[in-house]
């Protein structure tokens, strides 16, 4: 994996870890916040099988 591939992971990963935290002091009731965490998630995983 490239040190670029690795910086980029490690980017969505924090945005996941965000975007978590915000979810859970919403009681995760926020659509938006629902939808920028699927959205991170789905970008990490994205980004991790095609840096494989």
């Amino acid at each position: 994996m490239h040190c670029d591939d690795k910086r980029t992971l490690y980017i969505l990963k924090e945005d996941i870890k965000k975007s978590w935290k915000l979810l859970e002091e919403s009681g995760f009731s926020n659509q938006q916040l629902l939808e920028k965490f699927n959205n991170a998630v789905r970008d990490y995983f994205e980004c991790k099988s095609s840096t494989m």
